[in-house]
This record gives structure tokens, C-alpha cells and sequence, in this order.
């Protein structure tokens, strides 16, 4: 049986999430602002709020000239990731993560054999996914702040409530982390031919010249294509009591509640069940309650928090200290890394440059603009030639001695015609 004193902290600490809607702009901006900048120092750029739907090829529309990101960067701790343009899907994993198990091309690029391994089945296998480790991060929360504790995830209040503390340190860890990337240069030929292909639409957003104190300047409008992201699947929370609630903080609960009694192991199994099973059902009633049509039952209450983060479960837990561990159903972005391309004059995409570096204010440059030919007839053929074997070393040997020792790459695409065709002839044709 389920103690009572136990069911009512535990259903204290699952609503609490509703005080979430009473917070001001400025409490939730906070949040959004502390949670960032925890991220940012494992220098890449945050997602928030956690997402599932992102993913190396995703192109955004930058319409805040560079100064102004910075600012909003440094003010908010992310960037919104507004305007999604397109989603390219560049050839190239099957190469990248050559002799990686289950990594291909297409319908099978990342993570679709990673996300959904089984058709019939939403549920997730990253366990051949490239890894990530994030370092342990530390915070403090207190009830008098509206429990706006600066992470995306619904273990602190529960855990605070566990605890039964007006406040409380703790520590978050992010486990199961993973991450996958397709190379810069792979996505340049693809933006570059998206440019092309779309050169008509982005003509409105060429420069422009404005007046800002009295100083010229242009406004530019820029395309940042993600090119690198890091997912996470669970999260460890740890809480470790400042004080205790005070009289009839925990809705005349008795206190303390004690969750460990290490001289009776039994009641602490029976504590540990407990709790765990409270959990169990929140998560289940509001994961049904969320997947129910709109206006069936008779209530119109949102549903639980538990279900718009993970599953929590009970790790440990003492007098003074608890830990909880929250799985996502599947792993959620947390994080990104990307180039910005500025867009120039008749719709052409400049050289990218790096958006972590820009936004950090690294003094980032951009290179010289390349002049994207696109793949042409000699392109098309030299593109499969060279995976074969070992053509790939023999046209870089030919290379150095024809072409100046420049790359595959910019000779595939770049301002060398005459070279593609004498590489066609020279290392194909001949061939046959």
C-alpha cells in the first residue's frame, strides 16, 4: 500500500509544474537564459526547447544583421530557431562514417536508423550512434522563485518535493548522449546548389543599404545550415537539501518523510516501489490524457508535466538527498553546430562562416567566395568513377601533377571545366 503522507509530496511536487504558467516573462526568460549558457560553455550552440526535429541539412533564414544576433545571443543565452527554409538531404553519411554499421544514404541516412530501427515501433536504438559526454553541471532552486529552476526537465520539482526543503544544490547530468555530422564541405556543394536551383526566390534578400547614426552600412541577410547536432536520452538529476519547508509547507504533510531507512531495508524497498509506481501512473494518465481527442472527458486540464518531459524514476534517495533519472522516449537535440552563409546581389550565397565563432565574437572571417559551377556532364562522371577502388588515389596523384595539387572536391564543382574534362579523359576513357 502506498503511504498517504508520501502520495500527497509526490502529487505536490507533479503539480507544481503548473506553476510554470503563473511565472512572468522575465522568471521564464531566465530559465531559457541559464539553461543556454550551461550548454555554451561545452562550446556549441543551444537548442531550446529540447527538440527531436533537427538535424544536419536543416537551412534557417537569418533576418538580424550579425550585431544584432550577437546581442540577442548574449541576452538570451540561444538563438530561436525560426524561418526554416528547407531541409537538404546532401548524399554523404554512407562516406563520412565509412564502415560504420547501419549508415547510408537516403531514406536510411542518420538518425532514421537510429530513431526508428523498427517500422512498427516508435521507440528508439542509438546504441550505434557516434558518442558525446557532456561534463556535470550545478544549480540551485528554491520554492520562492516559482521552482523556475534553469533546466528543461520536470525531475527538480518532484525532487524538491521528495525532499521536502524550501531550497536546495544540485547537480544535473547528462547521460546517453550522442552526436552526428556531415562535413562542411559536403554541405557547401549543397547549399550552393540549392542557391542555384533557388536563386529567384532569394533575390529579396539581397543587401541592402541603410543609415544607422548617421553611418552606410548593409543589411544582410544570411542562410545557417546546421551541420553538426548532439542529442541526449536521459538525464540525472541530484538534490541535496538547504533546509526543511517549514509548518505546513507540504499541505499538512507530517515531516520528515523518511525515503532511506538504512536500519530497515524492507520499508525502504516498500518507499522506493512506492514512489516509483506514483511516477509510473502520473506519467501513464497524462501521456493517455494528452493522446486523447480534443474535448473527450469532461475535464480541461492540460496534462501532467511528466509527460512533456521523460519518464522519472527514483534513484536514490536519503533524508537530505534524492536523485531521480528522467529517459526521454527518444533522444532530444540539445545542441548544434552550423555555418552562415551571407546572401549576396542576384541571389548567390557567399562563404560560409562559423556560427559558434560569430556568435562568440572569435572575429570569425569569411573566405573568398567560391564561384559554384554545379556538377556538369564530366562532374557526373568522375563522381562515381571515383568511389571505386582506388581511383580516388589515383586521381589525387593526377591532380599533383595536372591541377596544382587542388582538392577532389573543388574540382568537382569549382571553376575548373577544362581540368574535369582532361581528368575524364586522361583517367576514364583511357581506362576503358
Amino acid at each position: 500500500m502506498i503511504p498517504r503522507a508520501l502520495s500527497l509530496l509526490l502529487a505536490v511536487g507533479m503539480l507544481s509544474g503548473c506553476a510554470t504558467q503563473k511565472m512572468s516573462g522575465d522568471q521564464l526568460a531566465r530559465v531559457a537564459k541559464d539553461w543556454s549558457l550551461s550548454i555554451r560553455a561545452s562550446q556549441i550552440i543551444p537548442v531550446y526547447p529540447l527538440t527531436e526535429d533537427l538535424q544536419p541539412g536543416d537551412v534557417f533564414l537569418v533576418q538580424t544583421p550579425v550585431e544584432e544576433q550577437v546581442k540577442v545571443y548574449l541576452a538570451k543565452g540561444f538563438l530561436p530557431l525560426e524561418n526554416l527554409v528547407t531541409r537538404l538531404s546532401p548524399a554523404g553519411y554512407a562516406r563520412f562514417y565509412r564502415g560504420w554499421p547501419h549508415v547510408a544514404d537516403g531514406d536510411k541516412a542518420p538518425p532514421r536508423p537510429w530513431q526508428f530501427p523498427k517500422d512498427e515501433s516508435p521507440d528508439s536504438d542509438f546504441s550505434r550512434a557516434p558518442l558525446a559526454a557532456f561534463p556535470t553541471y550545478y544549480f540551485s532552486v528554491s520554492r520562492s522563485a516559482g521552482l523556475n529552476v534553469a533546466i528543461p526537465v520536470q525531475s527538480v520539482p518532484v525532487g524538491l518535493n521528495l525532499l521536502d526543503s524550501a531550497s536546495a544544490n544540485g547537480t544535473i547530468t547528462l547521460k546517453d548522449a550522442f552526436t552526428y555530422a556531415l562535413p562542411a564541405r559536403t554541405m557547401y556543394d549543397a547549399i550552393h546548389q540549392w542557391c542555384r536551383d533557388n536563386a529567384e526566390y532569394l533575390k529579396q534578400y539581397e543587401p541592402t543599404e541603410s543609415t544607422t547614426d548617421g553611418k552606410q552600412g548593409a543589411n544582410k541577410f544570411y542562410l545557417r545550415v546546421i551541420n553538426r547536432v548532439y542529442l541526449v536520452k536521459t538525464v540525472d538529476v541530484s538534490l541535496f537539501s538547504n533546509r526543511g519547508f517549514g509548518a505546513g509547507g507540504s499541505a499538512g504533510v507530517p515531516q520528515p518523510v523518511q525515503l532511506l531507512n538504512i536500519a530497515n531495508a524492507t520499508e525502504a524497498a516498500k518507499q522506493f516501489a512506492a514512489v516509483n509506481e506514483i511516477l509510473s501512473n502520473a506519467n501513464s494518465s497524462a501521456t493517455k490524457d494528452a493522446n486523447a481527442p480534443a474535448g473527450a472527458g469532461s475535464g480541461t486540464a492540460p496534462p501532467s508535466p511528466l509527460a512533456l518531459g521523460g519518464t522519472v524514476k527514483l534513484a536514490m534517495a536519503t533524508s537530505r538527498s534524492v536523485s531521480l533519472v528522467e529517459t526521454f522516449r527518444r533522444p532530444l537535440v540539445i545542441g548544434y553546430l552550423a555555418s552562415d552563409y551571407a546572401i549576396e546581389s542576384r541571389g548567390k550565397c557567399a562563404a560560409p562562416i562559423s556560427t559558434f565563432s560569430m556568435l562568440e565574437g572569435h572575429g570569425a572571417m569569411a573566405g573568398k567566395t567560391i564561384e559554384y559551377q554545379g556538377c556538369d556532364e564530366n562532374c557526373a562522371r568522375i563522381r562515381p568513377w571515383v568511389k571505386q577502388g582506388t581511383n580516388q588515389q589515383k586521381l589525387e596523384t593526377w591532380l599533383e601533377q595536372k591541377g596544382g595539387a587542388i582538392a577532389i572536391a573543388d574540382l568537382l564543382t569549382g571553376d575548373y571545366a577544362g581540368l574535369r574534362q582532361r581528368a575524364v579523359v586522361d583517367l576514364i576513357e583511357a581506362s576503358q
